[in-house]
């Protein structure tokens, strides 16, 4: 590839240098079309070239990959679609056909993937210590509900692109024990197999959360407020689903959105992945449509990734950033609801700026609120620390009108690991002690970390995964990264937010105030 692109720029230079010798002799336009097509043909070249050769390497990668198993090839086929969602089709009926998803899920885990994967770790045996139907209380692959009996309101929660409704498990817990009727609703093509993401569009995702909010809806007394929460890709549907609603008053609408990492931005590399179908289709591999295939261990969230949940991702994230730019345009941005959205100020998944330029820039209720969780700024690792992302993101907060409120969780001072909590109100900051400190070796919480709390019994600290016998939170492990099946990643990434019993009275506190009720007191 690199020596046929030299070759097509040396005959582009013997050109130029035949077309300045016959200028004397006339001719000199057709020369100079001639020579600008071959220009433009040599550039049309170089782009097959280089376009072929990605595609090559892709193909090659592709190969070095694990084999794939059943639970990548096959799939429940009963699994919810955006044409499922009729004028009388109910979240009821989305909840039956789940079950019939699970039954058929049940009969592959039963049946043909039975020894497909011996051992242990692997959440499609049984008997293994990764059984999401047995590490805990339930099967939080599920959607579930909680009615509260005297509601204050409804809360809708969406959990990430990959993952389950355990994500956000903790916090639906307080919320009902605060009063409210929720609803973790597993999104479609997720809590099953890695091969339904494959096979799932957006178009599918976004149907289904209209059908849960309406759901939602009728659980609840007419003057109830609804909220509806979202983590990772579920805060994109989130703010998707309020878009919606601002165009559709007979949409159920909103009074509040709580967005946890949200996906409102992702790596524009995203956009490549579209072409999968072509490299496995030319290179008829497979395993061209994954871009990682690893062993599945975690109970609650696929570990392989298919090249499909990129693709649905960027579209999702693209059609939500255009929806807002129309909705800035035509003046609307203050029908748009509340938002409070918490973020780690360094995430390796979403673009944490464009959080900041999409959405919070835009938003016209003073009720709304930024709150970032920085990096441990302790001096002593102040050489080890990799500030770029300051450039993008520093700047964005430095404004004096910045239209909502925005706080910073961070140490109190550069020798400490204890943090505060700064919040800029206006143009005037307060600082609010928290008695909270960063845990040793802890450098940045990450984008799985945030609605996770240290209590949990599989991501959590060691002391609380004890029960279960699985510390994904903790795992320790030295060996060389081409000898495991699992991500190096699972090493590194904190899986847990040791903040976060202060983030979720927070949160209370943010629902209170924008939702004033006797069953729902500020800090409870």
């Amino acid at each position: 590839m690199v020596l046929c692109s030299i070759l097509a720029i040396v005959l582009l230079v013997m050109e130029w240098d035949r077309f300045v010798h016959t200028l004397p002799g006339g001719g000199g336009n057709f020369q100079a079309a001639r020579i600008l097509i071959l220009v433009f043909v040599n550039f049309l070249f170089t782009i097959v070239l280089v376009t072929i050769g990605l595609l090559y390497l892709w193909g090659r990668l592709a190969k070095s990959l694990p084999e794939l198993h059943g639970w990548h090839l096959q799939r429940p086929k009963s699994e919810f679609t955006a044409s499922d969602a009729t004028d009388n089709y109910t979240f009821d009926d989305y909840l039956k056909q789940e079950e019939k998803v699970f039954d058929e899920l049940n009969a592959l885990i039963t049946g043909p993937w039975t020894t497909q994967q011996p051992g242990a770790y692997s959440r499609y045996h049984q008997d293994s210590v990764c059984n999401p139907a047995t590490i805990v209380d339930r099967n939080w692959n599920r959607s579930h509900i909680l009615e509260a009996a005297e509601p204050a309101g409804g809360v809708l929660l969406l959990h990430g692109l990959s993952d389950s409704a355990y994500s956000l498990r903790a916090l639906g817990q307080r919320l009902h024990k605060e009063g409210y009727t929720v609803i973790w609703m597993r999104i479609p093509g997720h809590g099953t197999c890695p091969g339904a993401l494959a096979n799932v569009s957006c178009r599918d995702w976004s149907a289904a959360v209209q059908v849960a909010m309406k759901g939602l809806r009728d659980r609840l007394p007419e003057d109830c407020p609804l909220f509806i929460a979202g983590y990772s890709n579920g805060g994109a549907l989130s703010v998707h689903y309020a878009l919606s609603a601002v165009k559709d008053k007979t949409l159920p609408q909103l009074k509040g959105l709580l967005l946890f990492s949200p996906m409102l931005g992702i790596n524009p590399m995203a956009r490549i992945t579209r072409l999968y179908h072509t490299v496995a289709l030319v290179s008829r591999n497979l395993k061209a449509q994954w871009s990682n295939i690893d062993a599945e261990v975690d109970p609650f969230k696929f570990s392989s990734w298919p090249m499909n949940a990129s693709v649905q991702a960027w579209s999702m994230t693209q059609e939500v950033e255009r929806q807002l730019a129309q909705m800035e345009k035509s003046g609307r941005m203050q029908e748009f609801p509340p938002v409070i959205a918490m973020q780690s100020i360094v995430d390796s998944t979403v673009v944490v700026p464009k959080l900041i330029t999409t959405l919070f820039d835009r938003l016209r209720s003073k009720s709304s609120e930024l709150f970032l969780f920085d990096i441990n700024r302790v001096d002593k690792l102040g050489n080890l620390l990799n500030r770029s992302f300051e450039q993008k993101i520093v700047p964005r907060l430095e404004r004096t009108d910045l239209p909502y409120r925005l706080t910073i969780l961070k140490n109190i001072q550069a020798d400490s690991h204890q943090v505060a909590a700064h919040t800029r109100d206006g143009e005037s900051w307060t600082e609010t002690a928290t008695g909270m400190s960063w845990p040793q070796e802890t450098i940045s919480l990450s984008h799985i970390a945030v609605p996770i709390p240290p209590e949990d019994p599989v991501y959590g600290t060691r002391e609380a995964t004890a029960d279960t016998g699985l510390s994904l939170g903790t795992v320790s492990m030295r060996a060389e990264p081409s000898a495991l099946l699992i991500s190096n990643s699972l090493f590194v990434r904190c899986r847990h937010n040791p903040f976060y019993g202060h983030m979720e009275n927070h949160i209370v506190r943010w629902l209170s105030n924008n939702n004033p009720s006797p069953n729902s007191e500020p800090g409870s």
